[in-house]
C-alpha cells in the first residue's frame, strides 16, 4: 500500500480520524494481500504519528525543503 495523500484539517486534529483513517486504509491493505506500507512525509508534517503505527524511515533527503526533510517511511504488515 502507498499512502499518498492522508490529511486531516487543523479543526479536526487530535479527533482520533487520522488514526482511524490510517487503520481503515491498513486494514484494506491486508484484505487486498498488501505485504506492508510505505509513505512520504517531511519533518514537519507528521512523521512522529506514523512512528506510533509502526513506520520507520527508510530514506531521508535532508534541507529539502531548506530548514527540514524528506522523509519515507514503511511499515511491514
Amino acid at each position: 500500500m502507498f499512502v499518498d495523500w492522508l490529511w486531516v484539517r487543523p479543526s479536526s486534529r487530535k479527533t482520533g480520524l487520522g488514526t482511524r483513517l490510517l487503520e481503515k486504509a491498513e486494514a484494506v491493505a491486508r484484505e487486498r494481500g498488501c505485504l506492508g506500507a510505505h509513505l512520504e512525509t517531511f519533518t514537519f508534517q507528521a512523521p512522529d504519528f506514523y512512528r506510533r503505527f509502526g513506520y520507520e524511515e527508510f530514506g531521508r533527503i535532508d534541507n529539502y525543503p531548506p530548514g527540514h526533510a524528506t522523509i519515507w517511511m514503511k511499515k511491514t504488515f
